[in-house]
């Protein structure tokens, strides 16, 4: 019989089986006898690796995934095509949110829903059940317009505002997150949403596909003028979620999750362009790394543009070419990836729970 393996050898081998099959998106491994160590603190991350993970595998656990929908109802999705003035649409509301809500639940997927200001009230019945399925309602500006960073200080201070007390008083929850409209932010912006009491953006896209993106819409869509009074470069280059300085108003930011290297935005606009394997190996080389996933998605990817009579000047907008069924095949087949390999959890949630940690251990932003 060989020579016996040491208890502390032993139980580093089951943490460190743990640390891989959490990475791989497979259950952790027993844990064994409890360590008398302190479970260390997981950052903003969401993933702990490295030895203290070892000594210690109460710390293992999957990266978190926050899946995020833009709710910007069809008229106003629109006027970054050059049509507007037209009245306030409620398809995403009726329609496209109660297929989405039914499809997290199916899941097990809490989201955060960055949600338009002016149509909160009118909303507040879906709202009020988003809230109470655990998901979380957040800002998308007031108004939504194409440029808000460019907005005079005013008129930035009442978009932020206006909706950050229209979306509580409908949905019941104290809203601490935004995300800018075409993922437009500058220095100014983020100030004001500080004064505002947010306490964390999502507006983060760190990557040069962004300003293809603008030059793009800015030559088919139909109000190049409009488009191009958006900031052309991110504002960003971090890839991952962090806490602003203080010039930026001290906010915590969760950005589009981009690939390393190429920096390709992994976003639900592009799944249409994408197999499921090519998918799949995206999130598994993420999860592997221990990188959490910021994965947004726009209402409407749940209404069909013959099906749910949407304005046929849609079209052209990706995935509107879709029929339903695929489309909602799709999301399906995109969340059970996700729910897979992540944690997913709204925003706030993960803002919250990263805070906790600091002030448990007594420190300090």
């Amino acid at each position: 019989m060989g020579r016996p393996v040491p208890r502390q050898v032993r139980r580093a081998g089951r943490a460190a089986a743990a640390v891989a099959a959490s990475a791989r998106g497979g259950a952790p491994a027993p844990c064994g006898r409890r360590p008398k160590r302190r479970t260390p603190r997981v950052p903003a991350s969401g993933f702990v690796a490295g030895p203290d993970a070892l000594l210690d595998c109460r710390a293992v656990r999957r990266p978190f995934a926050t899946v995020s929908v833009d709710v910007d109802p069809v008229d106003l999705h629109l006027v970054g095509y050059g049509v507007s003035g037209l009245p306030p649409d409620a398809l995403v509301y009726e329609r496209a949110l109660p297929r989405l809500l039914e499809r997290f639940a199916a899941h097990g997927v809490r989201a955060t829903l960055f949600v338009v200001g002016r149509d909160a009230a009118r909303a507040a019945p879906v709202l009020r059940a988003a809230v109470a399925a655990g998901h979380e309602i957040a800002s998308h500006s007031f108004s939504h317009p194409l440029a808000l960073a460019s907005l005079p200080p005013a008129a930035l201070a009442d978009e932020l505002s206006n909706s950050k007390r229209a979306l509580e008083d409908a949905s019941g929850q104290a809203v601490v997150g935004f995300r800018s409209p075409n993922f437009d932010m500058n220095d100014a912006t983020l100030s004001a949403l500080a004064a505002a009491g947010y306490r964390y953006d999502a507006s983060g896209y760190p990557t040069p596909v962004l300003t293809l993106a603008r030059l793009v819409l800015a030559a088919k869509g139909g109000n190049p003028a409009g488009v191009l009074r958006l900031r052309l470069w991110p504002f960003t280059l971090r890839r991952d979620p962090h806490r602003m300085t203080a010039a930026r108003g001290g906010l915590f930011q969760f950005p589009v999750t981009v690939t390393r290297g190429a920096r390709w935005p992994v976003y639900h606009t592009l799944r249409y362009g994408q197999s499921d394997a090519g998918f799949e190996r995206t999130l598994d080389a993420l999860a592997a790394r221990g990188e959490t996933l910021s994965y947004p998605l726009h209402a409407v990817d749940a209404l069909g543009l013959a099906e749910d009579r949407v304005d046929g000047r849609l079209a052209r907008h990706p995935g509107m070419g879709v029929p339903l069924a695929r489309k909602l095949d799709l999301l399906d087949r995109t969340l059970a990836a996700i729910a897979a390999r992540f944690d997913p959890a709204p925003f706030a949630a993960r803002l919250a729970r990263d805070e906790a940690a600091v002030f448990s251990l007594g420190g300090s932003r």
